[in-house]
């Protein structure tokens, strides 16, 4: 493990001038070599051969692999936090930043809450000296009249802009693109019905959006949906998709090479459809204790949530069945048709934490079949990109990264299993797990 001192450098904020160097490592972003990395003022400065420059601190990785430090590039952290006090909401999504990067997650984009918490849980953020991963946040999502995630629950009225007219769609994104990272809409029921976001609305907040250089993500269901927010512009496309045709592979090749052509990333949520495929078999859990995603003890803890045993409104497991399993059967050849595939895990109610759930999704693309460079992309550059942001080893670039033991090209585990981090890097500042 890495000490707070680097040789007899204690790292503090007063030194944020001062270079350091990490030496004894091999940089993996894309393609592999050994150097000597110079961060500077929280960003990579020189990636050079190793020097016997001695008059900067030295972090000696002991011979490991430094990889750019992994993103969440979907969960909800807006709406773990709703059920708590008003007043303890945006300590609580800090704290739950904190853990996140103990898991070597050094970004994490929250797709939709209430705009009020996330903003003072950023500005709680700059008040606490502790390193934490850093928040990218949509705000409120848009939908249509009572649509998902409003239904008919009022409470939640405040995580979302319920609209059917496409000029009041497209002012409301242009106020509120000023206030967040980007723009998240659900596009999701059946079309023409009220609850489902008309294709002008969708296309008239996409315009407001890119107006104002902010990426848009849907949230789509069938293939339908998916096609017509390629057309109305969408960035990202949310969630893998329900098939017409669960035996056929035909309709993930159209949406592959749609995707493809068009440079519109993909967010599966794999576990998404897992949890609630599989909420209440006692089987499944006995499985993530078995691959190391859960341990004994977490089992009471899960299995004690409100959630447990109980559909999931809006999806039920028959359909959650069908998406994880289409998804996990044709994933790989979205990949080879060169889909940019991210990487999100939205809920974790059957997780140990939510953390651990993004690590799940990452073994899961790669039991989907994913190269392991790619499931690195997938939970980095592709989730960077995504919103607009970037995720590499490169000069220039934020100095967020992870160190790890073992070749994460060489087995899954070597990326997601902790016993393997030897450190992160959060712009620059050394945290240690």
């Amino acid at each position: 493990m890495w000490s707070n001192c680097i040789g007899s450098y204690a790292v503090g904020p007063s030194d944020r001038g001062t270079p350091v160097i990490i030496r004894n490592v091999t940089v993996v972003d894309g393609q592999a070599a050994e150097v000597e990395v110079v961060v500077t003022d929280g960003r990579f400065s020189a990636i050079r051969p190793v020097t016997d420059a001695a008059d900067s601190p030295v972090i000696d990785a002991r011979g490991g692999y430094l990889v750019p430090g992994l993103w969440e590039s979907h969960t909800h952290l807006g709406g773990h936090a709703y059920a708590r006090p008003e007043n303890e909401r945006a300590a609580y999504i800090s704290r739950l930043l904190t853990d996140f990067l103990d898991f070597g997650v050094t970004s994490v984009v929250d797709l939709g809450g209430p705009l009020d918490v996330e903003l003072a849980a950023r500005e709680h953020r700059d008040t606490i000296t502790g390193a934490a991963a850093r928040l990218f946040f949509a705000g409120p999502v848009f939908t249509g009249i009572a649509g998902w995630p409003v239904l008919s629950d009022p409470e939640r009225a405040p995580i979302a802009h319920q609209t059917d007219n496409p000029d009041t769609a497209y002012e409301q994104a242009l106020e509120l693109a000023d206030q967040v990272d980007f723009i998240k809409c659900i596009y999701d029921g059946e079309p023409g019905a009220p609850e489902k976001l008309s294709f002008d609305a969708l296309e008239a907040i996409v315009t407001a959006a890119h107006e104002k250089n902010k990426r848009v993500l849907v949230h789509i269901h069938e293939r339908v949906d998916l096609e017509e927010a390629v057309a109305a512009g969408a960035d990202g496309i949310e969630h893998a998709f329900r098939p017409q045709d669960p035996g056929s592979t035909a309709e993930a090749r159209d949406v592959a090479a749609l995707l493809a052509e068009t440079n519109t990333y993909y967010c599966p949520t794999l576990v998404t459809w897992e949890q609630i495929a599989y909420n209440g078999d006692a089987g499944y859990l006995q499985t993530l204790v078995d691959d190391g995603t859960a341990t004994h003890e977490d089992i009471p803890k899960i299995t004690g949530r409100p959630i447990y045993g109980h559909h999931f409104p809006w999806h039920s497991p028959q359909e959650s069945h069908v998406r994880f399993d289409y998804a996990m059967r044709t994933l790989g050849l979205m990949h080879d048709a060169g889909v940019k595939i991210a990487a999100g895990s939205d809920v974790a109610m059957l997780m140990p934490s939510p953390p651990v759930a993004l690590l799940r999704e990452l073994r899961l693309l790669a039991k989907a079949g994913l190269p392991l460079h790619a499931v690195l992309a997938a939970a980095t550059r592709h989730s960077a990109e995504k919103i607009g942001r970037q995720a590499t080893i490169t000069v220039g670039s934020v100095a967020d990264a992870l160190v790890l033991d073992a070749d994460p090209y060489a087995d899954i585990t070597h990326l997601i299993d902790r016993s393997h981090h030897i450190g992160t890097l959060q712009a620059g500042r050394p945290s240690w797990v």
